[in-house]
């Protein structure tokens, strides 16, 4: 796609490295439509600063850079990047402090709001053609001022319904109160503080005039709610299928080796997978649960003797443990779409998931899904493949087939198309444009 107009950049923002966000800034750069990407704590390897630790302690570098590197990508020149550092620093501040004080919550606001205000003096200042934004971080400044500027603007919803969301807590506290802490790991669950996210999150929904999101799951909800189906794109996610990759290894018959990828919280659906592991487990077979722990780690205690821990590990390591594994588990209560579950797809794992992990997973020929919460489901999918070899390695085929038809680029180019459309309103869609009522509807369960 050439450049529309170099006049009318588009201003992404996101303070967090997740990578949707750095794909839009991609996308958008290669398509000559990034003006700036307006996140916290971005790593240039070639900043001054890098270039003197490289000097004096390039040991400490290094090991640095084992998780900055989450934050750099060469195709976003960091002249496009606008660095709002404080927003990581008051995040780290508010880890540390304990769950549910007014301290912590007053950080935890005011980080949110102090990012969206300094948000809305770019806009002010640069008056872009187009405001991305990812969800919480533009609600209550930037966008009524985009209103205000007719700016147009698309919010990158990249979480669930929050109504849906409080079902899963209600369902969780009659079910498992002693996780409830563990919901969110470190981030213990604070309901006001929650109650005060969701009501960003309907401003969001009210003042954007795109609503993005990752999975048909979504879509149909939030239509079901009212949305204008015409605000609506759905634009699946995608792994990088160039690092994450599958790798030889041998077929075994008697051994299969379950991986687990993400913050080991309550929200990803722990509780059921160490319930169904106790269920399955069995000699040759071994699950790994790849991701930080949280400190106090509550009920999880005495539930991890037979798991092995393998941390949160570095942007490199990410993809060659991943793709030794046999089958990816994630049973998520509640998510937007996981990358990390078609990052598991282009390293050829057969997936047991979740609706509501926002897979692109089918049922029966990627992998299998399953009723989120429900252990004896995710028991009997697990048995399934690892009893079965031959099934393990058909759907393996399957799997990468299905991540390499949801590449980047393919997110690009349907990102390009929307945001074609603001710029341009009177310019009509392609046919390769991805819409709401078209080609990618989350994996369902079979009848």
């Amino acid at each position: 796609m050439k450049s529309l107009r170099m006049d009318c950049p588009v201003m992404i923002a996101c303070p967090d490295s997740r990578p949707p966000a750095y794909q839009a800034a991609i996308g958008l750069e290669r398509a000559g439509l990034l003006g700036e990407f307006v996140t916290a704590v971005y790593h240039d390897p070639d900043s001054r600063v890098a270039r003197v630790a490289r000097g004096l302690a390039p040991g400490l570098l290094a090991r640095a850079e084992r998780f900055l590197l989450r934050r750099h990508d060469p195709e976003i020149p960091a002249a496009r990047v606008r660095s709002l550092v404080s927003y990581d620093l008051a995040l780290r501040i508010e880890t540390r402090l304990a769950a549910g004080g007014r301290l912590k919550r007053a950080i935890g606001r005011h980080r949110t709001v102090a990012f969206d205000r300094r948000l809305a003096a770019r806009v002010e200042r640069l008056s872009p053609a187009v405001l991305m934004a990812f969800s919480d971080v533009a609600s209550s400044a930037t966008l009524p001022l985009c209103k205000r500027l007719g700016v147009p603007t698309i919010v990158s919803m990249v979480h669930g319904d929050v109504d849906l969301e409080m079902a899963v807590l209600e369902r969780e506290r009659t079910m498992a109160p002693d996780y409830l802490p563990i919901y969110l790991g470190d981030g213990a669950l604070d309901l006001a503080e929650l109650a005060w996210i969701h009501e960003r999150r309907r401003e969001d929904l009210a003042l954007a005039d795109v609503v993005l999101t990752p999975s048909r799951h979504i879509a149909n909800t939030l239509v079901a709610k009212g949305v204008a189906r015409d605000r609506i794109e759905v634009i699946p996610y995608a792994a990088d299928c160039r690092r994450f990759r599958p790798v030889a290894k041998p077929l075994h018959e008697d051994r299969c080796r379950f991986l687990f990828a993400g913050g080991i919280t309550g929200r990803k659906g722990i509780r059921s997978l160490l319930e169904a592991w106790r269920m399955v487990k069995r000699p040759g077979w071994s699950l790994e649960l790849l991701g930080a722990l949280p400190r106090d780690p509550g009920p999880l205690a005495g539930e991890l003797g037979d798991v092995e821990l393998l941390g949160r590990v570095g942007h490199g390591e990410m993809p060659g443990l991943m793709a030794r594994a046999d089958v990816f588990v994630f049973p998520s209560l509640f998510e937007g779409s996981a990358v990390v579950t078609y990052e598991a797809l282009a390293c050829g794992l057969p997936c047991i998931v979740t609706a509501e992990a926002g897979s692109v997973a089918r049922d029966g020929v990627e992998g299998l899904v399953v009723p989120a919460g429900d252990a004896d489901s995710l028991a009997a999918a697990m048995a399934l493949l690892g009893d079965d070899a031959s099934l393990r390695a058909r759907m393996a085929q399957a799997a990468r087939a299905r991540a390499l038809e949801f590449d980047w680029p393919r997110y690009h180019q349907a990102l390009q198309g929307v945001v074609a459309r603001l710029i341009e309103p009177g310019r009509s869609r392609r046919p390769g444009d991805i819409r709401h009522e078209t080609k990618f509807p989350i994996a369902v369960r079979r009848a």
